[in-house]
C-alpha cells in the first residue's frame, strides 16, 4: 500500500521538522507514514541530538529514518552535487515503491534548501514542496523554533511541548512549481546516457545542462571540469561577435569544460588538414575549433557563418602552444549582463554575487535589479548597498548608480501560496521586461538572496523566463561563514565607517579564495512543452 513520505532537511532546530509533520496533518489533513531526516555530519553531535529529539517525539506517529551527508555543510560544488544525488536517490526509491513524497525545505542551512527544488520536478511521486514559518519569529518572547541547545535546557515534558507548537502559530507555505510532462523519460536518459551512447533525449538538451543532470542521476562524479582558453586569434574573432550569438558561444565555452561533452559533441574532420576539432552547437551556426592538452581546452578558431570547414586553417598544437601566455581564459571574457537579486535581510548577497560574477566569470554587470517584498529592514539594506556602490565607484559614473529596486507592494513576506504566486509573477515579469529591453545582454540571477522559499521560486522563475542557469554563492569555510553572518547584519554594517563597510560588502576584508560561485543549470520551459500544470 502506498505511503505518505516526508523528506525534511535538519539544521539548528528540530522543531521545524516536527512542526512540518504537525502542520501537514492539521492544515492539509495528511498523515505522514515515513519521515526521512537529511542532515550533514556534525563533530559537535548537536544535530544527532536534534535527530534523537525528533525520533522520540514522533515515535508513535511515523517511522523516522536518518540520512547523514558525508560532510559538515553543502558549501561547495562537490558537496552540493552529493546532496542532490542523495536526495534524488532517496526520492527514486520511494517512486519505485509507488509512495507519495513531500519535500520540506524549511530545515537545515539555506544552501541545502536552495537546491532542494532542483530535483523535485523529475519525479511524479513528489506531491508537494513545502516551507514552514513561525508567526512569532521576530518576537524573542513568543518565537517557537528554538535551537537544539535551547531545547536541552528544558525539562522532558516542556521539551515535548516545545516540539509541538500551536497550529495557529505555524504558517505552512506550499511552493508552486511547474511539473515536467516527461520526468521518467528524462531521468532515464540522464542516468543511462553515459553507458548508452545511442540514448535519445526526450527533449533538446545539450551542453552544460546535459552534463549537470547526468552527474546527479548517475549518482557519481563524472569527471573533473577542464579549463577553457581562447587563442589570440579566436579571442579577436569573439570580440567582433555580439547579441544572441555571443551569448550562445559563452554557453558553448562553458559546456566545453565537461570532458564527456567534448567527446560526444566533437566532430571528426579526418579529411581536413588540421589538429583541431569543431565543437557542435545546437543554437548557432558558429563552431569553435579546439584542441585539448594537459587538462586544458584551447579554442583556436571560431568558424563563422557561411564558412565551410575545409576552408578553415586551424593552427597546429605546436604552433599554438608557443603563444600560451596570450591565451584568454573563458572566465575572463567580458559578458555584458543584468544581475537580478531577490533579496531578504542580508544585503551582502548583492555585493557578494556582483564581486564573484565580475571576478570569476568575467561578467560585466551593467545593471543590478533587486526584487524585494515590502519590508522596511530590506529597504534599508538596499539603500545601504546603493550607497556602497556610489562610494566604491564614485570615479566610474556608469557603475555608481548601478542598483534599482523593485518592491512588491502586495506582500511583506512569501508566507502563503498566494504570496508565492504574486512573487513569482513579479519576478518573471521583471526578467522578461529586461530581456525585451536589453536583447544584447545576458541575464544573471542570484539564488542566494531572500527566504528559502524565495530561492525555490527564483529557480522556477528562471525556467519560466527561459534562462539556462542561476548562480548560488557559497562560503567553503564554515567558521568564516559564521563570522560573515555575524559581521554583515544590517545593524553591524550600519555601525561601520564607510570604508570598512565597503571592504566587507565587496569581500576585500575576507579571504576570497574561500568563496565559491556555483552555477546551477535549469531546464528552460521552452524545452518542456507540453507542461502539465
Amino acid at each position: 500500500m502506498p505511503q505518505n513520505v516526508l523528506i525534511a532537511t535538519l539544521g539548528e532546530s528540530p522543531i521545524i521538522v516536527t512542526s512540518m509533520v504537525k502542520a501537514l496533518r492539521e492544515k492539509k489533513w495528511m498523515t505522514i507514514d515515513q519521515l526521512h531526516v537529511v542532515h550533514p555530519q556534525s563533530e559537535e553531535q548537536l544535530i544527532d541530538l536534534g535527530y534523537e529529539m525528533i525520533c522520540e517525539h514522533l515515535a508513535e506517529e511515523c517511522v523516522v529514518a536518518q540520512c547523514v551527508l558525508p560532510f559538515p555543510d553543502t558549501n561547495s560544488r562537490e558537496t552540493s552535487m552529493t546532496f542532490l544525488q542523495t536526495l534524488s536517490g532517496l526520492i527514486q526509491s520511494h517512486e519505485e515503491a509507488k509512495d507519495n513524497v513531500y519535500l520540506s525545505l524549511a530545515g537545515g542551512r539555506k544552501n541545502m534548501s536552495a537546491l532542494m527544488a532542483v530535483t523535485c520536478q523529475f519525479f511524479e511521486c513528489v506531491r508537494g514542496l513545502y516551507h514552514i514559518l513561525d508567526k512569532h519569529e521576530d518576537d524573542p518572547k513568543k518565537r517557537n523554533f528554538h535551537s537544539i541547545e535551547a531545547l536541552c535546557d528544558f525539562g522532558e515534558g516542556e521539551r515535548s511541548e516545545k516540539l509541538s507548537p500551536p497550529a495557529d502559530d505555524l504558517i505552512l507555505v506550499e511552493i508552486p512549481y511547474p511539473r515536467l510532462s516527461n520526468p521518467i523519460a528524462l531521468r532515464q536518459y540522464f542516468s543511462e546516457a553515459q553507458s548508452n551512447p545511442d540514448a535519445q533525449t526526450p527533449i533538446e538538451i545539450e551542453g552544460e545542462l546535459n552534463a549537470f543532470y547526468r552527474e546527479i542521476f548517475q549518482q557519481k562524479k563524472i569527471e573533473d571540469l577542464l579549463d577553457v582558453y581562447l587563442s589570440k586569434e579566436a579571442y579577436d574573432q569573439f570580440k567582433k561577435i555580439h547579441g544572441a550569438t555571443r551569448q550562445n558561444l559563452m554557453n558553448c565555452f562553458r559546456s566545453m569544460r565537461y570532458p564527456q561533452l567534448l567527446k560526444s559533441r566533437g566532430k571528426s574532420l579526418s579529411k581536413a588538414k588540421t589538429d583541431c576539432t569543431p565543437f557542435k552547437m545546437g543554437r548557432t551556426a558558429e563552431r569553435p575549433f579546439y584542441y585539448r592538452t594537459n587538462g586544458e581546452v584551447v579554442v583556436c578558431e571560431i568558424a563563422l557563418k557561411n564558412t565551410t570547414y575545409p576552408d578553415i586553417i586551424a593552427g597546429r598544437k605546436e604552433i599554438w602552444s608557443k603563444d600560451h601566455d596570450k591565451f584568454v581564459p573563458v572566465n575572463k571574457l567580458k559578458e555584458d549582463s543584468i544581475l537580478i537579486v531577490p533579496l531578504g535581510k542580508s544585503p551582502m548577497v548583492v555585493t557578494q554575487t556582483f564581486a564573484l560574477l565580475s571576478k570569476r566569470e568575467g561578467v560585466k554587470i551593467k545593471k543590478i535589479i533587486v526584487i524585494q517584498p515590502r519590508n522596511a529592514e530590506i529597504s534599508n539594506g538596499v539603500e545601504l548597498v546603493q550607497e556602497a556602490f556610489r562610494r566604491k565607484f564614485r570615479k566610474h559614473k556608469s557603475q555608481k548608480d548601478l542598483i534599482r529596486s523593485h518592491e512588491i507592494p502586495n506582500i511583506q513576506d512569501v508566507a502563503s501560496e498566494n504570496n508565492c504566486m504574486i512573487y513569482l509573477k513579479k519576478l518573471v515579469s521583471v526578467i522578461e521586461a529586461e530581456q525585451k529591453n536589453n536583447p544584447d545582454k545576458s541575464i544573471h540571477l542570484s539564488l542566494s538572496g531572500g527566504r528559502k522559499g524565495m530561492a525555490a521560486l527564483t529557480l522556477f522563475a528562471t525556467q519560466q523566463a527561459n534562462i539556462d542557469a542561476v548562480y548560488h554563492t557559497l562560503i567553503t569555510d564554515i567558521e568564516l561563514e559564521k563570522k560573515i553572518e555575524e559581521e554583515t547584519t544590517l545593524d553591524k554594517l550600519q555601525s561601520l565607517t564607510r570604508s570598512k563597510r565597503i571592504e566587507r560588502l565587496f569581500l576585500d576584508a575576507y579571504d576570497e579564495s574561500k568563496f565559491e560561485l556555483f552555477r546551477v543549470p535549469v531546464i528552460p520551459l521552452r524545452l518542456l512543452y507540453p507542461i502539465v500544470e
